[in-house]
């Protein structure tokens, strides 16, 4: 009796069958961790830029408060000095526009008294449409995220 060496056609059917069920399950499991980290990093931004603007108005810089804005313009967090947010000579930080521009997304002015940091307090409601998230400023400028 004479054996021959070799797979069969079904048997290499169902191999490559299992490695795409594999890798489209391990493709799919690595954009959510994708996604995740880019929402959670942009959250970070935003609380950074906080605090740098209310460090800014505590430590006196400029002689005058200081604020943050979001500005669709150029896409950017703006660290301003004085109580109007505008773009010119002001720090900018790029922004991900699909989570910051998201009609869900809202990001009011805040304007950090000079010496004190106090503001107005507010909320900072920020989502990318499957994920959302509050950032929680109070009245003595404390963020809570």
């Amino acid at each position: 009796m004479k054996y021959q060496k070799g797979f069969t056609l079904i048997e290499i059917l169902v191999v490559i069958a299992i490695l795409i069920v594999v890798i489209s399950f391990g493709m799919l499991v690595d954009f959510s961790s994708f996604t995740s980290s880019t929402f959670q990093g942009e959250e970070a931004k935003i609380v950074s830029v906080l605090e740098r603007a209310r460090s800014h108005a505590m430590a006196n810089m400029f002689n005058t408060t200081s604020g943050v804005c979001y500005d669709a313009t150029t896409h950017s967090y703006v660290i301003f000095q004085g109580s109007v947010c505008t773009s010119t000579g002001s720090e900018l930080i790029p922004a991900n526009t699909n989570i910051a521009e998201n009609p869900s997304t809202t990001f009011p002015t805040f304007v950090f008294s000079r010496l004190t940091g106090n503001t107005t307090g507010g909320i900072i409601h920020i989502t990318d449409g499957s994920k959302s998230a509050d950032i929680t400023l109070n009245n003595e400028g404390t963020i809570n995220w």
